[in-house]
């Protein structure tokens, strides 16, 4: 597994839970012993990295590896397993006050890293709408904080390169 093209370094939690996923949804694999000792191997490491991110102080990453363990209770339908994780993610959320935009001074320009970070706050405001909607019915109020600012704060233009003198 590569990650991604930016090179960007990826936590070693997100291997083993991918692989895990990616385990779960292959076409015949099956419940072989085989296939049951790699997908306890690598459960056991994602939990292990899981644990490390827990415990460190990198909000962004705590919120990232939640919602990985949310959307992936789905696949199994463990709904239960979903809303706990994604409530986890909100609370490091609401607890670090993780913002689209800083509250004071101008936003820092547009890196990858700072995409990252936009993209994992969106992510968690559509997973909770869809988990409200399609899943349990708990409204979200946990991340409306951040829905607002997305959709009322947010400053986002979208420009059009518009042409002249082309028939």
């Amino acid at each position: 597994m590569r990650g991604d093209t930016s090179n960007t370094v990826v936590h070693p939690f997100f291997v083993p839970n991918a692989t895990g996923i990616g385990m779960l949804l292959g076409a015949g694999a099956g419940a072989s012993p085989t296939m049951v000792r790699l997908f306890a191997k690598h459960g056991q490491l994602a939990l292990e990295q899981l644990a490390e991110i827990v415990k460190g102080s990198d909000a962004y990453l705590k919120v990232q590896a939640h919602l990985c363990v949310a959307t992936g209770g789905l696949y199994i339908g463990g709904f239960k397993h979903s809303r706990h994780h994604l409530t986890r993610a909100c609370i490091v959320i609401g607890a670090a006050k993780l913002r689209f935009i800083p509250a004071t001074g101008r936003p820092p320009s547009l890196t990858d890293d700072v995409y990252e970070r936009l993209v994992i706050l969106s992510q968690i405001i559509y997973f909770d709408n869809y988990m409200f909607l399609a899943v349990d019915g708990v409204e979200p109020k946990m991340t409306a904080r951040i829905e607002k600012e997305f959709r009322h704060e947010l400053q986002v233009r979208v420009r059009f390169l518009i042409l002249y003198g082309l028939d």
